[in-house]
């Protein structure tokens, strides 16, 4: 198994259930649960999250990827996004994986600026 390892982006705000419900819709995601705490899945990935007291998003997850399976957990906090992968196919290059992952932070980072 490869050594776990995590990528982190400055994000500006916790994005609230409202608008991860909204951007969940966008990309054919389900959610299942409350605002506080519950599951999501589509057809490449499940997991779960939570809302913390002290307003972090967190949770796991599990992809499924051509070349088998990423696990991995997510913190979502003011000022800082970050994706612990620690699973993932002996095949798939980490390079390309971590290059991936950063595109996706980037993205969903920016739709969440300071309030």
């Amino acid at each position: 198994m490869a050594t776990p390892f995590t990528i982190t982006h400055t994000v500006g705000r916790v994005p609230t259930f409202a608008e991860l419900q909204a951007l969940a819709k966008e990309h054919e995601i389900q959610i299942n649960g409350t605002p506080q705490a519950g599951e999501f899945s589509h057809s490449k990935a499940t997991g779960k999250y939570a809302f913390e007291k002290n307003g972090d998003l967190g949770g796991d997850f599990t992809g499924q990827h051509v070349l088998g399976i990423i696990t991995g957990v997510y913190v979502i906090a003011t000022g800082k996004a970050e994706v612990t992968i620690n699973s993932k196919p002996f095949l798939m290059p980490e390079g390309a994986l971590k290059a991936n992952i950063l595109e996706g932070l980037k993205v969903f980072c920016a739709k969440f600026p300071p309030a």
